[in-house]
């Protein structure tokens, strides 16, 4: 799967769970220990924004730290967001660019980015009790890019923990929850 085809398929899915939110959905925890739903849609708003300064080379462009994308509203939020990231799928990819990861193509950035956001938009559809699907090709695409760039000092219990156990049968999407360490049972 190419990179832009999985962040057009990723960004789809999160339109639809953002879009799901109710005011009553704010502080509920998320399966990401310290994240409400607010904070975790705040981070994948902040992401979006963070991919795109980086594969874009434009380090302007990034994010303040501690700055709540999300005072519009979620979807507000989530439409700067998603604007961001999708203006970085028109940037020369294979440009190498700085990343906290080393030096990488700005495509492993994108890639990143999705992974990323398909991620959390399962934590967001466990946290709010929405429907979540994806092609197993776009979770295949997120589970081994997180196969590349997820360090085992990076399972640190906060946003990714060891890789949990997952009933057999389990969907794809599942599968890749238990991979970043989210109980799926």
């Amino acid at each position: 799967m190419e990179v832009t085809d999985a962040l057009t398929e990723t960004t789809g899915i999160v339109d639809g769970l953002v879009a799901g939110l109710t005011p009553e959905h704010r502080e509920m925890q998320t399966p990401c220990k310290k994240w409400t739903v607010h904070d975790l849609v705040n981070h994948m708003v902040n992401t979006s924004k963070a991919v795109s300064a980086m594969a874009s080379g434009d380090m302007s462009l990034m994010p303040a730290e501690g700055t709540d994308h999300l005072a519009e509203g979620p979807v507000s939020g989530w439409n700067d967001g998603k604007a961001a990231i999708s203006a970085a799928a028109g940037v020369d990819l294979s440009a190498i660019r700085q990343t906290p990861f080393g030096e990488v193509p700005g495509a492993m950035v994108l890639s990143v980015g999705v992974a990323d956001l398909l991620t959390h938009g399962w934590d967001l559809a466990r946290a709010t009790g929405q429907d979540i699907s994806a092609t197993d090709d776009l979770t295949a695409f997120a589970q081994n890019t997180w196969g590349m760039v997820l360090p085992p000092d990076a399972r640190d219990g906060d946003r990714f923990d060891v890789e949990q156990p997952c009933p057999e049968g389990a969907s794809a999407l599942d599968k890749l929850a238990a991979f970043t360490g989210r109980s799926v049972s």
